[in-house]
């Protein structure tokens, strides 16, 4: 057991894990499909997953950071960096956006300074923005947490008592920012996100082959399935809205918002995983490696599509998740080109 552990370990650091590649890929389709059809069942249930996957994901690749160092390092490569392109893709996409609908500079100008607030105040172009801040803040805190002590009991009442604590009311209506009910940055949704992170770090960050065990997955995806049975026989409601810190449902909300989103969220990597034993991915592996840049910029390309006259739902799925994606590989080409000149040059 202590071997196969270890060449998981290995083989990560080695190579990407393509299964969680293709989740993330399925994720990131999920949400911009969201972003489409808005509303209906359809919808609903892609809200029950299509966030907390990747909070799961996340936590998969987190580590007890143990030295200055090591700190140093996780906050430049996880942290401000993200910060970094926060900021620049968010300016960009506003000042677009006041562009191409003739706002004014004072829109321009409230919807920078949302920008810094974060969470709900954030529409538009940047409506999705509020996940890069609740992730940052979430990786940060079960860094910590996982650092500062190895008592996993203590790290247990911590998460589930901030779960419990978060999953007790809908919204912060004590605080309100510009209109919305909400905490800058959406902090408290860390009390839930939190959750699926540590979840991912405590279940699978030693353990990638879990999806190949039938007696696991097997089980996971029959209870899938019944629980989408129970749910179009109307035997429970589930509607979550992490942005707005709402959960609807005739269930027990603690309950609902822990089994439901990491039930289809580990369906959903079952399925990647088996994905990823077929000899055509579609692609998928490398739009995984890309989501950041998907949540970034489809509410642009969804935007442009409209305005085109583009209602075809294929279409404007795929211009959504493939424009970015086109956009951040061609920038990043040009870096390495100029980087090439600059070297020959010197």
């Amino acid at each position: 057991m202590v071997r196969q552990v270890g060449e998981d370990i290995a083989d990560h650091k080695r190579t990407r894990v393509v299964w969680i590649d293709i989740a993330k890929a399925y994720g990131i389709i999920a949400i911009v499909l969201g972003h489409i059809i808005i509303n209906g069942p359809v919808a609903h249930f892609l809200y029950w997953w299509h966030i907390p996957i990747f909070f799961i994901i996340s936590g998969i690749f987190l580590k007890p950071l143990r030295s200055r160092q090591a700190w140093i390092q996780f906050l430049k490569k996880r942290v401000v960096f993200e910060l970094y392109r926060y900021v620049v893709v968010g300016i960009l996409l506003i000042w677009l956006y006041t562009v191409i609908h003739r706002e004014s500079h004072v829109f321009l100008v409230k919807h920078l300074w949302d920008l810094l607030l974060g969470g709900r105040t954030l529409n538009f172009y940047t409506s999705a923005f509020w996940y890069i801040n609740a992730y940052l803040i979430t990786i940060v805190v079960v860094t910590i947490l996982i650092s500062v002590t190895k008592n996993r009991m203590i790290h247990l009442s911590i998460i589930i008592g901030g779960f419990l604590l978060g999953t007790s009311y809908q919204q912060v209506t004590w605080m309100h920012i510009n209109g919305f009910s909400m905490m800058p940055w959406n902090a408290d949704t860390v009390l839930i996100t939190a959750f699926y992170t540590y979840l991912g770090y405590l279940g699978f960050s030693k353990n990638l082959r879990w999806v190949e065990r039938a007696a696991v997955n097997i089980p996971i995806m029959i209870l899938a399935g019944l629980v989408i049975f129970l749910r179009i026989k109307r035997k429970f409601s589930f509607h979550l809205s992490l942005k707005s810190h709402l959960m609807h449902t005739s269930l027990p909300v603690w309950l609902a918002v822990a089994a439901i989103p990491v039930l289809f969220s580990l369906t959903v990597m079952i399925i990647a995983y088996y994905t990823s034993k077929m000899p055509f991915k579609l692609g998928l592996p490398f739009t995984g490696r890309h989501t950041l840049s998907v949540m970034y910029g489809h509410k642009l390309f969804l935007d442009l599509c409209l305005m085109m006259g583009v209602k075809n739902l294929g279409i404007r799925l795929a211009v959504g998740v493939l424009a970015p994606i086109f956009i951040h590989v061609m920038i990043q080409h040009l870096f390495i080109l100029t980087k090439k000149e600059i070297d020959f040059m010197k």
